[in-house]
C-alpha cells in the first residue's frame, strides 16, 4: 500500500498532508481568518530549541557589542538607540537592537530554519518554493517608541491577496502588551493595502491589539497583515528571531546566492540549500556568471522537483 504522501498527487495536497501530520489545522485556520497565529511552544518545535537560540542570540550580541546583554533588567538596552533612533526622531530605537544575518552565527539558527513546523507553514502561505530572505534578533528592553503599523509585502497597495512574502517568529521570551509585544490588526491581510499614515500608530488605532505568547511559541503571519510593537513598559529584555520567507521571485534582504559554505550545505538536506538561495540564477553580472548561476543552481532546483514531486517546479506561483 502505498503511503499518503507518495499518493499525494499535487502540491496542495503534499502541503495538507503535512499540515495534518503537525495538527497545524486551527493554526492555519487562524491564518486564513485573521491573518496570523501563535504557534504554542509544544507544537512549535521539539526538545530544547527556543532556549538554545535564546543562548545563542545573547552569545552574538556579546560578541557584536561587546557586552553582554542583562536578560533581567534590561538596562544594556533601555532605550536603545543604534543606528535605527533616526527613523523615529524621538531618540530610541522602536524595536531595540537588530542583529541581522543570524544563519552563519550558530548551527541552532540551522536547525530552526528547517524545523518542519516552521517549513509546513512557510510553504502553506508561499508554496514549497519559498525561500528565505532573512534571519535576524530583535532585542528590547525598556523603551518610548512603538514601532509604526506596516505591512511586509515590499509591494505597493493594492498587494495581490495571496502572500508573497511571510514572517514566522521565534518568541524567545514571553510576549504581551508590557514587554512590548507584537502588535496586530485582525483581518487585515485581506484589505490588500498598507496602512495610510493616519492608521498607521501602534498606539492610537483602535484596531491593534497586542500578541501575547509564552516563551518558545511561533508567531506567524501573511505579508499583507498590518503589524507593529508596542513599546516596553517593564523592566527586562524581549527577544524575537524573525525567519522573514519570500517567493523566490521577491527581491530578498539578505544576498545568499553563492555565500554559504559548502561543509554549511552539505551538513543539511537539500531543501536547506534551496531555502537559501542556492537554486536561483538571477542576479548575474555577465554572461560568465550567468552560466556559473545556472550551473549552480541546477543541483537544487532538481532536489526540490523531487522532494515536492512536481516536475515543473519553480514555474508556479502558488504552491510551486
Amino acid at each position: 500500500m502505498m503511503s499518503q504522501e507518495a499518493e499525494a498527487s499535487t502540491a496542495l495536497e503534499k502541503i495538507w498532508l503535512e499540515i495534518r501530520k503537525y495538527k497545524l489545522e486551527p493554526y492555519i485556520a487562524e491564518l486564513d481568518s485573521q491573518g496570523f497565529t501563535v504557534v504554542p511552544p509544544k507544537v512549535a518545535a521539539q526538545g530544547d530549541l527556543s532556549r538554545r537560540m535564546l543562548k545563542a542570540c545573547l552569545d552574538v550580541a556579546e560578541r557584536r557589542n561587546g557586552e553582554r546583554p542583562d536578560l533581567e533588567s534590561g538596562t544594556t538596552h533601555a532605550n536603545f538607540a543604534g543606528r535605527w533612533a533616526a527613523m523615529t526622531g524621538t531618540g530610541d530605537s522602536p524595536f531595540g537592537d537588530l542583529m541581522q544575518s543570524l544563519i552563519f552565527e550558530d548551527q541552532v539558527f540551522e536547525e530552526a530554519l528547517m524545523n518542519p513546523v516552521l517549513l509546513t507553514l512557510a510553504s502553506y502561505l508561499c508554496g514549497y518554493s519559498v525561500i528565505l530572505s532573512s534571519m535576524g534578533c530583535f532585542m528590547k528592553g525598556p523603551n518610548k517608541t512603538s514601532f509604526a503599523l506596516h505591512t511586509d509585502t515590499p509591494m505597493p497597495s493594492p498587494l495581490p491577496p495571496h502572500s508573497m512574502v511571510c514572517n514566522l517568529t521565534y518568541v524567545l521570551t514571553d510576549f504581551d502588551r508590557e514587554s512590548g509585544s507584537t502588535a496586530f490588526v485582525p483581518g487585515s491581510h485581506k484589505w490588500c493595502r498598507g496602512p495610510e499614515f493616519q492608521e498607521s500608530s501602534t498606539d492610537s488605532n483602535a484596531k491593534a491589539i497586542p500578541v501575547e505568547a509564552k516563551a518558545g511559541s511561533l508567531v506567524v503571519w501573511h505579508g499583507n497583515t498590518w503589524h507593529g510593537a508596542f513599546n516596553r513598559t517593564k523592566p527586562g529584555l524581549r527577544v524575537s528571531v524573525p525567519v522573514y520567507m519570500a517567493r523566490p521571485y521577491v527581491r530578498t534582504q539578505e544576498g545568499l546566492t553563492g555565500e554559504v559554505p559548502q561543509a554549511m550545505l552539505d551538513r543539511n538536506e537539500p531543501r536547506f540549500g534551496w531555502l537559501l538561495q542556492q537554486g536561483l540564477a538571477y542576479g548575474w553580472k555577465s554572461q560568465e556568471d550567468a552560466i556559473w548561476r545556472e550551473k549552480q543552481a541546477s543541483p537544487y532546483t532538481r532536489a526540490m522537483a523531487q522532494y515536492t514531486g512536481d516536475k515543473a517546479f519553480g514555474l508556479h506561483t502558488l504552491y510551486g
